[in-house]
């Protein structure tokens, strides 16, 4: 399976789907469109920083990834006819100092669309295509105010060490 071609049908707790699928160059103006209905506290902690903009660039480098060590995937809403996207979860690869490889993840849910599951479903399905890449450790780092982040690692069913310091927790999850 080709991971730019993944999809994946979801039901969030309020009963309503959502489709999750690769992110393709095609969602530059949808995920600018995103993010500027981020509250700024989600942004912040997406960001780790007050960030106002999202510059074209960025989001050419945040569309146009190459599905090997930089994988993203999108969970989208129909709304008044348009696809919308509501939540972003993606990961970067790399090898730590065992020479196992490792990715490290982030997800970032539109406010509207938090508490629903969304970030949950993302995370599953990051976990999936991790897998199939033979990547059995994720990690990541969040601020230690984004309970929401921390609640969907907690509640993940894989177990996770954690350090925390300096306003984070640093997380590195064992998938295999």
């Amino acid at each position: 399976m080709n991971l730019n071609q993944f999809t994946h049908d979801g039901i969030l707790k309020d009963g309503s789907s959502t489709f999750i699928r690769a992110i393709r160059p095609s969602d530059n103006q949808k995920l600018i469109d995103a993010f500027y209905r981020l509250t700024n506290e989600s942004r912040y902690f997406r960001f780790f920083g007050h960030k106002h903009n999202l510059s074209e660039e960025e989001a050419k480098y945040l569309t146009e990834v190459d599905f090997d060590v930089h994988v993203a995937i999108v969970s989208t809403v129909q709304s008044n006819n348009q696809e919308e996207i509501i939540g972003v979860g993606r990961y970067h690869q790399h090898e730590n100092k065992n020479s196992e490889r490792v990715a490290e993840f982030s997800i970032t849910v539109n406010d509207d669309h938090q508490n629903q599951g969304v970030g949950t479903l993302l995370f599953r399905q990051l976990v999936v295509l991790a897998k199939k890449q033979g990547i059995f450790i994720m990690e990541a780092d969040i601020l230690l105010g984004n309970k929401g982040m921390l609640k969907i690692v907690d509640r993940s069913g894989y177990k996770y060490k954690q350090i925390t310091g300096y306003g984070l927790t640093h997380v590195v999850i064992k998938i295999k």
